[in-house]
């Protein structure tokens, strides 16, 4: 939930000059000049030279620029030529060349962060760009057999950084992508694409530290769709999401791959080399905001992932059959109460034997594979709009907002022989704070079950980990709390919190 930044809009404009440009006409003029009213909507200052061969255009020396040049937090962004072709059916091409630089300088709004800039080249083969349709509702193709981004320098204040020292490679393949537009109040938009194949490989050495960092790897696959709207057309400070979203910002986007792997290794002879590989037969990521808040979700699918690390006489090795998350919040102050979320989900987690070693060297727990599952929501009261830098600055308690009910629909974790399990739902009265000291009060009910806890932790004692005295108490609490089951070693417990103030477990007032 971070806020709409000049840099994300910045990284993204490669794609959109390749992809986007036909926003609103097809004639090459009309193209061209929809897509720079388009940036200097979203807050960009454009100049460029325009070149006019009948109804031809060519345009060169483009630069952007986010915010006044002599402040902190500006970014300027310098394009190579790119060129409009009116076809005899209708249709505009967009051409691209084969290499186009790209050069971004920005000066970090960070106190103390020096300014810099990247010096890129973005190259393509077998690429064709062609907008079609009506200047109401547009339709664009971009295919490329190949797409590169590669990092020629990086200026960091007064130093020059090549690529012995930083050095960025992308490369895709099979790019295929189409977009549909439509023109109105707000630019509608259906997007869907993929490629057939991204590989990276990131190489960061800074002459003044010790460590070498590099990161390889790629993801086979790949595809993802979008929809949405933009305000066609708004005076909004673009870095007040909030406002963005009032002017009718509202967009959604899927990601997902069939396989992947990454490996990264630090190379450090002072504090000791680091190395991490992992692999996956594929994962999904979503993200959408609007005006019902935030959302994000991903999953992940076999991960297989190993660890060295210098000082550790063995690798660190775990695998997951399965891992995601998934997260909703609200974005704007409202005085009504709104919708929130929150999931995560380890499913079948497991770890070589030499970790299980350390702390279980005889083996007394079970090492079937684990798994956390958790699906939570709830209903809140926003008070500030705290993606709007301005508001955040003036929050002085630190607290955006109220909680008002709290629901969970399942809570599993099942591991070394024992399965904890539970849900309940309470709501919360922020108006006293009383009843329980510093708190809301809860009125609602919990309902837990725990399988095997006995067992498990006899043999906690068995190995040393826990103490006899501490367990001690440790069972005192659960018979305070919960009560037998049918089955052996199983205890379930309910707490209840009513409307007077009352605290109960299974029936038996506490408090």
């Amino acid at each position: 939930m971070s806020r709409f930044s000049p840099l994300a809009l910045t990284l993204a404009l490669p794609i959109t000059l390749f992809s986007q440009a036909a926003y609103a006409d097809l004639t090459p003029s009309q193209v061209w000049g929809d897509w720079r009213q388009y940036m200097q909507s979203m807050g960009y200052q454009i100049d460029a030279t325009e070149t006019l061969n009948g109804t031809d255009l060519t345009v060169g020396d483009i630069t952007l620029t986010f915010g006044p040049p002599e402040s902190k937090g500006s970014v300027l962004m310098q394009i190579g030529t790119l060129s409009y072709t009116q076809n005899a059916d209708g249709t505009v091409a967009i051409n691209v060349p084969a290499a186009l630089p790209l050069k971004i300088s920005a000066q970090p709004n960070v106190p103390g962060g020096d300014d810099f800039t990247m010096n890129m080249t973005i190259t393509q083969s077998g690429h064709s760009t062609l907008a079609s349709g009506t200047p109401e509702d547009i339709t664009y193709t971009y295919t490329a057999d190949t797409i590169a981004v590669a990092l020629n320098d990086l200026v960091v204040g007064d130093d020059t950084f090549g690529a012995e020292n930083a050095r960025m490679n992308i490369t895709g393949t099979n790019l295929r992508s189409q977009t549909n537009l439509k023109a109105g109040d707000t630019r509608a938009y259906a997007q869907n694409g993929g490629l057939g194949g991204l590989s990276y490989d990131i190489f960061i050495n800074n002459p003044e530290e010790t460590a070498q960092v590099t990161l390889t790897g790629g993801v086979q696959d790949m595809t993802w769709g979008g929809q949405g709207t933009i305000p066609a057309s708004t005076t909004a400070n673009t870095t007040d999401m909030g406002t963005l979203i009032r002017a009718g910002f509202d967009v959604a986007g899927q990601f997902a791959y069939g396989g992947g792997n990454a490996k990264m290794s630090v190379a450090d002879p002072v504090n000791g080399n680091f190395d991490l590989q992992t692999t996956s037969t594929g994962g999904d990521l979503g993200v959408a905001i609007g005006p019902n808040g935030i959302a994000y979700s991903g999953a992940q699918n076999n991960l297989d992932m190993n660890v060295s690390v210098d000082g550790l006489p063995f690798p660190i090795s775990v695998q997951m059959e399965k891992s995601g998350f998934s997260l909703m919040a609200p974005v704007l102050k409202s005085e009504d109460e709104q919708d929130f979320a929150f999931g995560l989900q380890l499913v079948n987690f497991t770890m070589s034997d030499m970790i299980w070693g350390i702390f279980d060297p005889t083996g007394q727990l079970p090492r079937d594979p684990a798994t956390v599952e958790l699906e939570t929501s709830g209903k809140a009261l926003l008070l500030v709009d705290y993606l709007d830098p301005a508001a955040a600055a003036e929050m002085t308690d630190g607290t955006p907002g109220e909680l008002r009910a709290v629901t969970v629909s399942k809570l599993l974790i099942n591991a070394a022989g024992a399965i904890l399990q539970g849900s309940g739902a309470v709501t919360l009265d922020n108006s006293d704070k009383v009843t329980l000291p510093g708190m809301p009060k809860p009125v609602g009910a919990v309902d837990l079950s725990l399988s095997g806890g006995n067992g498990l932790l006899d043999k906690l004692i068995a190995m040393g980990l826990f103490p006899q005295e501490q367990a001690m108490g440790v069972r005192m609490m659960m018979g305070l709390f919960a009560v037998p089951g049918d089955a052996p070693d199983t205890l379930n417990s309910k707490i209840e919190f009513t409307q007077d103030g009352q605290i109960l477990a299974n029936g038996q007032r506490i408090k």
